[in-house]
């Protein structure tokens, strides 16, 4: 292994292949050029504070490098909107982008290497790296690591990965995040592994990549989050087969067994589950398809505190000092633990303590519910339980039949079965997908606005997300609350809540609002007990919508262009 920051100034080959791109290769001496021109720019510029902002993971790479060699501490936001870049540069921070902005740095990519002086070595110890990690509060919280941290847990992790080194690396999660950074990134790069850069379009455009540019003699490893191997266990036999020797990490929020067994069934793949945060680095880690229990790293220190949560301790923390965390563990006596409900997640309830995870595991039991996320909100009187719930196809079955009322007293029945009704959640939403960010950590902060607003909107599933195009599905159930009055003799879905729909989607997933009709057009009705298909595709402020009762749009049932106006907000549901 060798260390990031001695990287640039090691024997490796200069013809050794590092990184795969969209367009091709880049090898030793092509990264080492464009770092190091990178680098001269910014110590011309005399930049101190770097906030690399960049679309492309290659030029993340090389501004993040940059950065370190010359000097300047780095900030890696939560997101890259707007408000958050104004906020950063507001502060004295310098972005580091490959698309021009006001305030920025262009990542150099082209012409490399002329007039640059030599790559400045710099001490890992002084080099500050801060995440915003936001987790499920949506409100960013700074976390400041040393680079000597952050190298500190590649050297543990060195000594836990599983036998058969993988020689290819492919990653879902995007460099600008802790998760990304350390094993889509830095690890490869220490390793000696081509990482590849490239970002992706959807689960079909990601897996077809690692299908076409993997061979069976070499041992992939793919590094992704529970969000993204639940869509790919859901959807795995439409998705390209992959070789054999696969090796898929997951991290960020519990794995769903289920969907990784099936996962394992069908491609012959292992999982390598790693526990820990922005904040603590890594802290544990197990295979868990053959056992539940996890094992510390070698240097950590974790210990239960009288109070609840766990008290962690490691070279990854910062200042070596203690973390405290609201995880909660039961310790076994060979040195493992067993990792148990939060301690956030205990509310009370009439007079009752109850874990809310506790309450998603009986929901997800439920032959009707995929998914489940609970809160506690203001009642009118009183604290109550709230259930954002997504449908199994036999839940969307009798959604689409039965109704949502019928659909949830059902699910109440089955959770009679382990929870009193005073336990039980008094308010639900049935939702496409939970929202959720890079990492699969669902956003409770989303879904506690969710119940701020009227339940008027059809139950709206991702088929396809990309940058510049969506397919939504929208399930309009018999009994939604805009069927009364319209039209009591033949019930019709009104038009204001298809463009609610539509107005929905664009804002969930791309943060934009629509401003303005400029053609619409309904070809065909569209009844409640139905579902459509919304296509919309996104081209600067213009997005074009086709409706459909197929996803292939050869049905159509309506058409419209619209205009879009930006907003200061970050989707709230990842692509």
């Amino acid at each position: 292994m060798i260390l990031p920051s001695r990287y640039l100034h090691s024997d490796i080959p200069a013809e050794q292949v590092v990184f795969r791109r969209r367009d091709g290769v880049v090898t030793f001496a092509q990264y080492h050029r464009d770092v190091q021109a990178l680098c001269t720019a910014m110590q011309a510029k005399g930049i101190r504070t770097a906030v690399p902002v960049t679309e492309d993971n290659y030029h993340f790479a090389v501004a993040l490098m940059a950065s370190l060699h010359a000097g300047a501490d780095l900030i890696l936001p939560s997101n890259r909107s707007t408000s958050t870049c104004d906020f950063l540069q507001a502060e004295g921070a310098v972005l580091l982008t490959d698309t021009p902005t006001e305030g920025s740095v262009l990542i150099i990519d082209g012409e490399r290497g002329a007039g640059t002086a030599p790559l400045p070595e710099f001490d890992p110890a002084k080099a500050c790296v801060s995440f915003f990690t936001s987790g499920s509060t949506g409100t960013p919280k700074r976390i400041v690591r040393s680079f000597a941290n952050i190298e500190a847990e590649l050297q543990l992790l060195e000594e836990a990965i599983p036998e058969g080194c993988p020689t290819e690396v492919f990653s879902t999660v995007s460099f600008h995040h802790a998760y990304g950074i350390i094993f889509g990134l830095l690890l490869p790069l220490s390793r000696g592994q081509v990482t590849d850069t490239a970002t992706f379009a959807g689960p079909i455009d990601f897996l077809q990549r690692i299908a076409q540019l993997t061979t069976p003699e070499h041992r992939t490893w793919v590094v992704t989050t529970p969000a993204f191997i639940r869509v790919w266990a859901t959807n795995a036999e439409h998705t390209p087969r992959l070789q054999d020797s696969l090796m898929i990490q997951s991290a960020g929020s519990p794995l769903p067994m289920q969907a990784a067994r099936h996962l394992a069934e069908l491609l012959g793949a292992d999982f390598f589950e790693i526990f820990g945060s922005s904040e603590t680095g890594v802290v544990g880690y197990r295979s868990p398809l053959h056992t539940e229990e996890w094992t510390p790293f070698r240097s950590v220190t974790i210990q239960q505190e009288p109070e609840g949560g766990l008290s962690i301790c490691s070279p990854c923390t910062p200042m070596g000092q203690a973390v405290h965390t609201g995880d909660s563990a039961e310790f076994l006596t060979n040195g493992n633990f067993i990792l148990k409900p939060r301690t956030d997640s205990i509310v009370k309830i009439a007079d009752k303590r109850i874990s809310l995870i506790e309450i998603e595991e009986h929901l997800r039991q439920s032959p009707l519910v995929d998914m489940a996320s609970v809160l506690q909100i203001e009642g009118k009187s009183r604290p109550i339980l709230a259930a954002a719930v997504t449908p199994t196809e036999l839940g969307r079955e009798v959604l689409l039949t039965q109704g949502k009322q019928e659909y949830r007293k059902r699910i109440k029945q089955q959770l009679s079965a382990h929870l009193p009704a005073v336990l039980q959640p008094k308010r639900w939403r049935v939702l496409g997908e939970l929202p959720c960010d890079r990492q699969g950590k669902t956003r409770k902060d989303v879904i506690r606005n969710l119940f701020a607003t009227g339940d008027y909107l059809p139950v709206l599933t991702p088929v396809f997300k990309s940058p510049d195009k969506l397919v939504v599905k929208a399930l309009f159930e018999p009994d939604a609350l805009w069927v009364p009055g319209h039209f009591p003799k033949y019930a019709l879905v009104p038009g204001v809540i298809i463009l609610r729909s539509i107005s929905a989607v664009v804002e969930r997933y791309w943060g934009r609002k629509v401003q303005a009709i400029k053609r619409l057009k309904f070809s065909e009705e569209v009844r409640p007990c139905s579902e459509i298909y919304i296509t919309a595709e996104k081209k600067d402020n213009r997005l074009s919508v086709v409706l459909s009762f197929d996803e292939d749009a050869c049905h159509t049932s309506g058409k419209g262009n619209f205009s879009l106006r930006e907003t200061a907000e970050h989707p709230s549901f990842c692509l």
